[in-house]
């Protein structure tokens, strides 16, 4: 059921409603009183809220979300080619090497993971060949 409106008197500063006339489009309102009547219930509803943080507009909601993905897809794809070439380099040196025992090997994934684990993944070429080299 559709309520009949009624005549209110408010009193708005000249500046305000020169400024709320020129956004009538941009609210999509068809006149003043449309727009004072979106804004009041755009405001009682982030009141509702709480005023949280949580009131966000469906449209930032969406933009954030998006980035979001945008910067999944790129990091997925870094880390993919990064994959690539760590298998291309273990391959090459595993065809340079056919006398790695076993124990070397799980020794070696030990000591990787350690290494990983305290350096936050932040190991340099130079790192390994000390490590290799008794440094």
């Amino acid at each position: 059921m559709k309520e009949n409106k009624k005549t209110n008197t408010f009193w708005l500063e000249p500046s305000l409603v020169e400024e709320m006339e020129s956004m009538l489009t941009e609210a999509n309102a068809i006149s003043k009183s449309d727009f004072v009547r979106q804004a009041i219930k755009f405001y009682m509803a982030f009141l509702r809220q709480g005023k949280s943080l949580d009131f966000l507009s469906p449209l930032l909601v969406q933009t954030i979300k998006s980035e979001v993905e945008s910067v999944e897809r790129n990091l997925s794809g870094v880390i993919f080619k990064l994959a690539v070439e760590q298998g291309k380099i273990a391959n090459m040196i595993s065809y340079s090497y056919n006398d790695l025992t076993d124990e070397y090997m799980d020794e070696l994934h030990e000591e990787c993971a350690n290494r990983v684990a305290e350096t936050n993944g932040v190991i340099t070429f130079e790192d390994a060949y000390d490590f290799q080299h008794g440094g």
